[in-house]
């Protein structure tokens, strides 16, 4: 018997994975946004046959039908099982999931998209190379595309880049005035060197004695919910966005530009370097030129004119650049 043909969205992503998942939630949030926008239409949401996979209580825009769990995300074959069981009896036609590289596992029979997040081990897990029809990989960058190609053999036809942007609700948000002298804002990442770390801390309290340090794990879950990150930013006079991780969405660090703070990204950061190339805000440049805050001013203006002739600072980004990969499952 046929069905409606169904897009589930995946959207436990959002609370499994800390920043990683914030990819999950505002792609589900844009896209709901999205409906009735000139040049914007997405068959599957405008004709509701989209659905969500979802843990009880998160909550999304708009009100789209849920499926809900309070299993994980995992990469164990019991996980891998228990997803095929659902994508049968859910009579889904397409899922869109959002996976950290080494939690891709092996893929169903059902057409995937499948958004690849950064890992959170130290190594990519191989998987067998997927068949050509019916799959699709979405990552950040062009390095990464390489990156996905290289140790999962992927073809071309399967990979689509889609260009980081910030979250929607910045175009709804002011930053108050600050409160204090400031803060040098240092963001994490898991891996990022603890020697280099304190190296950096001390050229920092060097360079700025007078603003005080402040240090947040991109693991941490709540620091970049809009209200906390907002209050966060409303005080930070530098960003440190440390982390190169293969596939990150640098969100953060594009949002700490939109609002106007000099964010200094680390060169290997395929993404951010990709869109700001040359960019006087790399780490490298950075410790060389010993720019003061005029020089990193200058900078910041340079990158905020080119990332917003890229359409990064749009509020539906990663709807419209999204609507290619979705369109080959009509």
């Amino acid at each position: 018997m046929q069905h409606t043909p169904r897009l589930c969205i995946d959207g436990r992503a959002a609370s499994d994975f800390a920043s990683r998942g914030m990819m999950a939630q505002e792609v589900i949030d844009q896209l709901v946004s999205a409906q009735g926008e000139p040049n914007l239409e997405n068959e599957w949401v405008d004709r509701q046959r989209t659905v969500l996979l979802s843990h009880p209580g998160q909550i999304f825009s708009g009100q789209l039908k849920r499926f809900e769990t309070r299993r994980k995300i995992g990469r164990s074959p019991l996980y891998w099982l228990w997803e095929k069981n659902f994508v049968k009896s859910s009579n889904i036609s397409v899922l869109h999931r959002f996976v950290p590289a080494d939690r891709i596992g092996r893929l169903h029979q059902c057409p995937t998209i499948t958004t690849v997040l950064p890992a959170e081990t130290n190594g990519l897990v191989r998987f067998p190379a997927p068949r050509k029809e019916g799959q699709a990989f979405v990552v950040p960058s062009e390095g990464d595309k390489k990156t996905l190609e290289k140790k999962y053999r992927i073809v071309e036809e399967q990979m689509f880049v889609v260009r980081p942007s910030v979250r929607r609700y910045v175009h709804f948000t002011q930053i108050p005035q600050a409160t204090s002298e400031g803060l040098v804002l240092l963001l994490v990442g898991d891996r990022f060197e603890k020697t280099q770390l304190k190296k950096l801390e001390r050229i920092v309290s060097t360079r700025y004695p007078a603003l005080t340090r402040k240090k947040i794990s991109l693991k941490n879950t709540e620091e970049f919910a809009p209200t906390r990150w907002v209050k966060t930013l409303q005080e930070t006079k530098l960003c440190f966005y440390l982390t190169d991780a293969s596939f990150d969405w640098p969100t953060l660090a594009l949002e700490s530009i939109y609002w106007g703070i000099p964010t200094i990204f680390m060169d290997g950061h395929a993404a951010l370097s990709e869109l700001l190339p040359q960019s006087g805000l790399s780490l490298s440049r950075y410790l060389i030129e010993h720019l003061d805050f005029s020089g990193l001013a200058l900078e910041l203006t340079k990158a905020q004119d080119a990332l917003a002739q890229q359409g990064r600072f749009e509020p539906l980004a990663l709807a419209k650049n999204l609507r290619e990969v979705y369109s080959l499952f009509n």
